[in-house]
């Protein structure tokens, strides 16, 4: 595994300019642009959103991979987080911790665990009847 670096990655960089350019070309409602991801994905979620804070109306990140943003980001987006609580891929302790300093900072994320789920946990999280639901009842300001 390579060094991990702070500041916001090149993928998160490239995901904003496609965003940016996406909201100039089409009628988007900027109080409803969501970011979700898994895995590396899920690391990127947390991420974005700590360098695009009050950007996105809600995250969504499953089994985020370890990265330098200790989860107190963008405070006031709300956030699901999911992960498998037998995950060998990314152990379970990088959300609960993530989780715990946004609460402590202030923040009210939701957190889901899977009891005897290894790393696939969005075939878990996708599937969550509450999911869509709680993501489109999210907006900005």
């Amino acid at each position: 595994m390579g060094k991990i670096l702070p500041g916001l990655g090149d993928g998160a960089k490239l995901t904003l300019e496609i965003i940016d350019a996406l909201r100039h070309e089409f009628p988007i409602d900027e109080r409803r642009i969501y970011v979700m991801g898994q895995s590396m994905g899920g690391g990127g979620t947390w991420n974005t959103i700590t360098h695009r804070p009050q950007f996105f109306a809600a995250a969504v990140t499953c089994c985020g991979s370890i990265t330098t943003d200790d989860g107190t980001g963008s405070i006031d987006t709300p956030l699901w987080n999911f992960h498998g609580e037998a995950d060998q891929t990314v152990p379970v302790s990088v959300s609960r911790e993530r989780i715990a300093a946004r609460r402590k900072a202030g923040g009210h994320p939701l957190s889901t665990e899977y009891a005897g789920v290894d790393h696939n946990v969005w075939e878990w999280a996708y599937t969550e009847p509450e999911l869509v639901r709680w993501v489109f009842a999210q907006r900005r300001g």
